[in-house]
């Protein structure tokens, strides 16, 4: 214990902060005092597991409080959390982190100042994200802006498996949102009155970006403005797409790699120059001096890069190796590690939940902790360009596997190409495109041409990296998967074992870890064989069901999506990873019930990623590209088709019969795309189990209501999906009679801007006594059938009845 005095502080400051994540718990700040003073009690104790005990205490209960500000926030009465609602704020703040521009728009983080209403003026105070939904703007850190908006607190979607983007926020301190529809709606009062620093490098990153912007094509330019300012939501989604499905998009968001290829860079930049001075050689040690030298480079690059907090943790950890040399003392890489763990969490402790701290930590450790037993059958190898090949290749693997469980918990796509890829790409784009981009920054405005020439290079090196992935690209990724905390928790625990234990206990640690890993994803989740389950997913604006039946068949009835280009995909970020959480990796029956973008943009991703037995759509619509890329990705599987309208016979399905309602046959593509109202062209049909129904109607309106009316006599539901969303334009009084529904499901956006469901079919429906349930408002709604019996429970409330 004595070698690793961190690890018992390390891992149990850890724990301390994980336990009180996991069950939101906080302890009086008195039992710490009491263990400080245990502790000290138990220096003077012959046996050491005592003080170990109370120090592991000491750091566990340190950990739980320093999560309580972020979970359990005390507001002030001037917060501008509390000026969330529906009134539209003029709200004046400062910007205090460089904004993040995406293709179309981006997020801005502000200090609030202080709101109007009307004539009024009221100062306010902590963190607000504003939301930009298209155009950029010159704004930099330190800028004072206007906007108005509503005020909204972050809220989760409310779906299994989903990232806790509420709990993200809460980390950064943030506790209330806004949205400014373009970027010219936010209005620069004045620049620059505060983080002068930071203010005057955002301006030299803008200038670099928009220098690169005009010597490069906006592929090359935009992966390069990642690569050297940290820029990565530039990159466009092909670019970015194809990264990640090689295995190697960690190489577009600043790391601990870029961090240490500049270090390295231009330690070795002066100490060749060095090298060249026989005074400097006599009379200085050169090697420390270059490292002291380094530190301020560090320090410019974190600033130039908007000081992300990977880029923060790097800094950290270089900079206690320098100390260390500069001190005399043999550094421990591990050692260092752990300094870099231990302070950074100390002083954010939300950093242990943040994927950039998880990837940049386990790669390392990973690179530390298991390159060494993997280069163990080359040491026969003499020391030349072969062997430092393969170090270099094991390096490659150790990174890859110490971030697998993480990247497939996050980005769901796993990749046999990661380590054919890292081999071309971490040399031509790291110790390539990086330093050769730094390198210009010296003769931006000195020698502008040589600062061209510098980037015109850097960017045939990334193009040439391209080249390489869409050559790579048609290597199969590995099926894809999601990770569960019980996972990352195996990871720790295996690469502690590589690193703290001996050879023979190593081995059978390892084992073990390994065998538990592989048992948890074969050992079957719970089962709904026997039982119909429905359950309408809150996915926001959109819709998504998915029903399974009592044959364990599961039909996925819309997948979600949003109206506004390159906003949250639903299939990714919401889906998949509530059915990797049940285990459901099959769909076999996928519908859509009209291809609009909020019902059909989701599905892409599903289609592209799960196995699917059958695709049922109506055939009408409007040849756009998302229904045409959907299309595209279902013949390419040899997805059969099955086009259904009214005129079908009703499906048997496990027991469970499907009726097909609407459209008519009549329909005619041409005249619903011509319409524009492709809306009353949903399919509508009721599924059937026993005594019970479930009326799914689409986005139909009054228009269509009537004429199922007309031709039906019969449209009574125990379960009545609200047509579009509660629109104010459905659901009519003579609709609600026919159908008769003992409850009635809404699926809609959080605080949307259509503001559905409307006032008035609410109070249609409630007028009838039929109880509502809401995605908006109570996140996933589940309801299973068994036993005749059939019950209603939702994400964020649990609401029973027969």
């Amino acid at each position: 214990m004595l070698e690793r005095p961190l690890l018992i502080p390390l891992f149990s400051l850890g724990a301390g902060i994980s336990a009180a994540n996991q069950w939101q718990f906080t302890l009086p700040t008195s039992i710490l005092f009491f263990l400080l003073a245990t502790c000290l009690l138990a220096v003077f104790c012959a046996r050491r597991f005592l003080f170990l005990a109370c120090l592991a205490l000491c750091f566990f209960v340190a950990g739980v409080g320093a999560m309580a500000p972020l979970l359990v926030p005390n507001f002030p009465s001037d917060s501008i959390s509390r000026f969330a609602g529906e009134e539209p704020l003029t709200v004046e703040g400062i910007i205090d982190a460089r904004p993040e521009w995406q293709e179309a728009g981006g997020k801005i983080y502000l200090r609030a100042v202080r709101v109007f209403r009307g004539k009024t003026e009221q100062q306010v105070s902590g963190r607000l994200l504003l939301f930009v939904g298209d155009g950029h703007a010159a704004l930099f850190t330190g800028d004072l802006v206007r906007f108005v908006s509503r005020i909204s607190r972050p809220r989760s979607f409310g779906i299994p498996g989903e990232f806790d983007y509420e709990r993200y926020l809460a980390f950064q301190k943030i506790y209330a949102t806004a949205f400014s529809r373009t970027a010219s709606e936010v209005l620069l009062i004045r620049g620059g009155i505060a983080y002068p620093v930071q203010n005057l490098m955002d301006h030299i990153a803008a200038d670099l970006g928009k220098r690169i912007g005009r010597l490069l094509p906006t592929d090359e330019g935009a992966v390069l403005r990642a690569l050297l300012l940290g820029e990565s939501g530039l990159v466009p989604k092909e670019t970015s797409e194809l990264y990640a499905r090689t295995g190697v998009n960690h190489i577009l968001s600043i790391s601990g790699f870029h961090v240490g290829v500049i270090a390295l860079f231009f330690f070795s930049l002066l100490f060749c120059a060095a090298r060249c001075s026989q005074f400097l050689l006599l009379y200085v040690n050169p090697r420390r001096t270059i490292l002291v030298l380094t530190v301020p480079v560090l320090f410019f690059y974190l600033f130039l890069t908007g000081g992300a907090p990977a880029t923060v943790r790097s800094v950290i950890m270089i900079s206690a190796y320098i100390i260390a040399v500069l001190l005399q003392r043999e550094t421990d890489p591990i050692h260092s590690l752990m300094l870099a763990a231990l302070l950074i969490l100390a002083w954010t402790p939300a950093a242990l939940f943040d994927i950039s701290f998880q990837l940049s930590f386990l790669a390392l450790w990973g690179i530390l902790a298991l390159t060494p037993l993997l280069m163990q059958p080359f040491q026969r190898i003499k020391p030349g360009a072969v062997r430092k090949l393969l170090l270099f290749l094991m390096v490659s693997v150790a990174a890859t596997a110490a971030t697998l469980i993480p990247a497939a918990g996050y980005f769901h796509k796993p990749t046999l190409t990661g380590l054919a890829a890292n081999f071309f790409v971490i040399p031509l784009m790291g110790y390539g495109g990086v330093v050769l981009g730094f390198s210009s920054l010296p003769f931006i405005h000195v020698f502008p041409v040589i600062a061209g020439l510098f980037l015109t290079f850097a960017g045939f090196l990334v193009y040439l990296s391209g080249e390489i992935l869409t050559c790579l690209d048609s290597i199969p990724l590995l099926p894809v998967w999601g990770s569960s905390r019980f996972d990352l928790l195996l990871l720790v625990a295996f690469l502690a074992s590589c690193t703290f234990f001996v050879r023979k206990t190593r081995l059978i640690a390892c084992c073990l870890i390994v065998a538990a890993f592989f048992l948890v994803r074969v050992t079957p989740v719970e089962s709904d064989s026997g039982k119909l389950r429905l359950d309408f997913y809150s996915v926001g604006q959109g819709e998504a069901s998915l029903i399974t039946f009592p044959n364990g068949k599961r039909m996925l009835i819309d997948g979600g999506g949003s109206f506004r280009d390159g906003g949250l995909d639903p299939g990714e970020r919401l889906l998949a990873p509530a059915f990797w959480r049940r285990g459901i990796d099959r769909l076999d029956y996928l519908v859509l019930t009209h291809p609009h973008p909020d019902h059909l943009n989701g599905l892409l991703f599903l289609a592209r990623n799960f196995p699917v037995g059958e695709f049922w759509e109506s055939g009408i619509h409007d040849g756009n590209s998302e229904y045409l890329a959907l299309k595209k990705i279902l013949k390419e599987k040899g997805v059969p088709i099955r086009r259904i309208d009214a005129s079908a016979m009703p499906i048997s399905l496990g027991g469970v019969t499907i009726e097909p309602l609407s459209p008519r046959s009549s329909f005619s593509v041409a005249g619903i795309a011509g319409s524009g109202n492709l809306n009353e062209a949903s399919l509508v049909f009721r599924l059937r189990y026993g005594d019970f129904s479930v009326l799914f109607t689409g986005d139909i309106g009054k228009e269509t209501e009537k004429r199922l009316m007309e031709e039906s006599s019969d449209l009574r539901c125990t379960v009545l999906k609200v047509p579009h969303h509660g629109s104010r334009n459905s659901s009519s009084e003579h609709f609600l009679e026919a159908t008769s529904p003992e409850c009635g499901l809404v699926s809609a956006g959080y605080r949307n801007r259509f503001r559905l469901p409307a006032a008035e079919t609410l109070l249609r429906l409630r007028r009838r006594g039929i109880p509502i349930y809401r995605t908006d408002l109570d996140g996933t709604i589940t309801i299973i059938l068994e036993d005749g019996r059939w019950s209603v429970a939702t994400f964020r409330r649990d609401r029973h009845f027969r």
